[in-house]
């Protein structure tokens, strides 16, 4: 399940380095990366973005009007944490991000059966390319949807830019939603029915997770609403309980339904349960790294792999990086 950010997207991100006085040499060199970058791996990806943060010391890569010092979006995370639902969250990051009053304004309002996340460009506020807007919606959803357990769902996104060349890039960063371009504003559609999921995450695991974007963000998501999120369930009841991963039929018994109709829905929704599977190994092998203090050998056992080694190689898969690099990483 492998990601890969566009060149685009890379390149616009480098581009606010430069803008800022950066040299874009030693960005690269700082995220071992080679002289001439193109399309990335999302673990790569991830670096460079760090490389870029840390000597801009700007959460925001030199993009916006100004610098978000290091630390604001682990401030917020905390801040939405302590939510009571996902609709809640969503007021709280939207006023939270308002408050900087930096190149957009930020509103949250109800429109039929949906909430509206909202970004409007503040006149005369820089705003130097697209990914301005892609960074934002990205981490502000994924992190929000991880707040209520990965179990978040778009009905629509939105943007104020014609569609650019790395368009059906997009179908991954949004969640496979309907979209829109050449709009006034930026924004998402949250399902109204999804905005009453408990916030499950605590204010240090919170402040965890906003340490370690975008790393989680970039990571591919496919269990996310409807019958994928019911398999995905079942099969972290059976992990968590039994300490193995089901297969399909045994899956198809708990939701009662025939391994075939399971495996034809599963399909018609663009899903396939081998990767359910991974993800949730993923999700939960993330989820006892960040949040508890059991070792790796621990962990690959709860996570059903026989062996240390294999569960290690298959992190490294997942992230690009160890179970213990990924424990301490942090900005």
């Amino acid at each position: 399940m492998a990601v890969t950010i566009p060149a685009t997207i890379v390149a616009n991100i480098l581009e606010g380095a430069v803008a800022r006085g950066a040299d874009p040499a030693a960005i690269l060199a700082r995220a071992s990366l080679p002289g001439v970058v193109g399309p990335l791996e999302a673990p790569d990806f991830v670096r460079l973005v760090r490389a870029v943060t840390l000597t801009l010391d700007d959460e925001l890569a030199g993009l916006q009007d100004r610098p978000q010092r290091i630390g604001t979006h682990a401030i917020m995370a905390a801040h939405v944490s302590h939510a009571e639902t996902l609709g809640a969250a969503y007021a709280r990051a939207a006023g939270f991000m308002d408050l900087m009053d930096n190149s957009f304004r930020y509103s949250l309002r109800e429109s039929g059966a949906n909430l509206i996340f909202e970004m409007t460009r503040i006149p005369g506020r820089e705003v130097l390319n697209n990914a301005a807007v892609e960074m934002v919606l990205v981490l502000v959803s994924r992190m929000l949807a991880w707040l209520v357990g990965n179990r978040g769902a778009l009905n629509g996104a939105w943007f104020d830019y014609v569609a650019p060349g790395h368009v059906a890039a997009y179908r991954a960063m949004f969640q496979r939603a309907p979209m829109q371009f050449g709009q006034c504003s930026s924004g998402l559609a949250i399902p109204l029915a999804l905005t009453r999921l408990p916030v499950l995450r605590s204010e240090d695991q919170a402040t965890a997770y906003a340490r370690r974007t975008p790393l989680d963000a970039f990571l591919p998501q496919d269990a996310t609403t409807g019958l994928p999120l019911e398999v995905a369930v079942a099969v972290e009841a059976c992990l968590s309980e039994q300490g193995r991963l089901p297969d399909m039929a045994q899956v198809a018994r708990d939701l009662n339904l025939a391994p075939h109709t399971l495996r034809r829905r599963l399909k018609g929704d663009g899903v396939d349960y081998s990767n359910i599977r991974k993800q949730v190994r993923r999700d939960m092998a993330v989820r006892l790294l960040a949040t508890t203090g059991d070792s790796v050998e621990s962990i690959a056992a709860q996570t059903g792999f026989s062996e240390a080694s294999a569960f290690i190689r298959a992190f490294r898969s997942w992230t690009g990086l160890t179970p213990r690099a990924y424990r301490k990483s942090e900005l």
